[in-house]
């Protein structure tokens, strides 16, 4: 069966404005959302160190939540191998944080090149990736690598396919946002890359009245999942503008129906 979970990034206005702090965020993914694990955006946790990883792994132990994965930002399409390498180094970091906090995987991007330079700076984007690919191996997180669109390098199922066989490694697979492909045809870029998908984030943009998602056809998202016999999370990163606490609420519930009757569940 399908699992649910919640993005950090749902409730990024609040917590940016301190409206709500983190560890009030899990505490609401627990007793309220009753979700079974969080995505956590690396930089909503108000403190950066070890024993804070470790605080936060028994909040989740404690709250029975899922550490699904941790999500920095990061850029391997900087324009110098100086700024590439220290991308490198704050990945690699992360890498030990999602160890310690017992994430098995750590989301993170292609990158964003100068206008007109990704086919130029393809090939070092991609031995970053390699660098970090070996360092996530030898602490046995898997590296997700999340499609971007706005002018990255990765916008299509296409582009990111490519990559993925380029590398061709066990460590690298995709975190396969429903709302990040500029694909001509959504669903068949979803099809394509759910072979090499560790993770499924599902965009939420707006609500219909009828608490359906009104730019992504959840049915046919769900479709694919059962085609392909996906039993891990299904994570909710809600975007739109109106109220996250009544909205982020709606939309794991309409995740739920359209897990509830998904068929062909190993």
């Amino acid at each position: 069966m399908i699992s649910v979970g919640c993005c950090s990034w749902s409730y990024h206005r609040s917590l940016e404005a301190k409206r709500i702090h983190f560890e009030d965020w899990l505490r609401l993914c627990s007793n309220e959302l009753r979700v079974n694990g969080v995505d956590i955006i690396a930089e909503h946790m108000p403190t950066q160190t070890k024993s804070y990883w470790l605080d936060t792994k028994k909040r989740c132990t404690d709250y029975q939540l899922t550490v699904v994965c941790l999500s920095p930002s990061n850029n391997f399409g900087k324009p110098t191998a100086l700024q590439r390498q220290r991308e490198v180094s704050r990945v690699k970091r992360w890498i030990d944080a999602a160890s310690i906090l017992g994430a098995p995987r750590l989301r993170i991007f292609a990158g964003w090149p100068p206008p007109g330079k990704a086919k130029l700076l393809w090939p070092a984007m991609r031995r970053c990736i390699s660098q970090v690919a070996a360092t996530a191996a030898q602490a046995g997180v898997t590296l997700v690598v999340e499609p971007h669109n706005h002018g990255g390098f990765l916008s299509t199922s296409e582009t990111t396919l490519s990559l993925i066989r380029e590398l061709d490694s066990p460590w690298v697979r995709i975190n396969l946002d429903t709302g990040n492909y500029l694909d001509r045809d959504l669903y068949s870029g979803l099809n394509a890359s759910l072979p090499y998908t560790s993770h499924v984030v599902a965009k939420i943009h707006r609500l219909g009245p009828d608490g359906e998602e009104e730019g992504i056809d959840y049915g046919r998202v769900f479709a694919l999942l059962s085609r392909h016999r996906y039993h891990g999370f299904v994570t909710v990163e809600y975007e739109g503008q109106e109220d996250e606490f009544r909205q982020v609420a709606q939309a794991i519930a309409m995740i739920r129906r359209h897990a509830a009757a998904s068929k062909h569940w190993p």
